[in-house]
């Protein structure tokens, strides 16, 4: 039987954007453990608001970021991790 990983999951808040930035730290943490290749993330209510701060946490990690408009509502991908040179 596989080891089981255990991730910290994000503390609820009240506020959209803490809610949000918590949602991409937990993404960028799967796919910077290799748990997952990508995670789209949809129905974030502030993705625009948390892209900047996403971004930088994602280049920390070496995971790729990519936030998409083009639909209905934003939506936040992250991964897969990048090479470090």
């Amino acid at each position: 039987m596989a080891a089981v990983t255990h991730l910290p999951l994000p503390r609820s808040s009240l506020d959209p954007i803490e809610r949000d930035l918590a949602e991409v730290e937990a993404a960028i943490a799967l796919v910077a453990l290799g748990l997952a290749t990508r995670v789209r993330l949809v129905g974030l209510l502030r993705a625009e608001a948390v892209a900047g701060e996403g971004l930088a946490r994602a280049q920390e990690a070496g995971v790729a970021f990519r936030l998409d408009c083009s639909g209905p509502t934003p939506a936040v991908t992250l991964g897969p991790r990048q090479n470090r040179a």
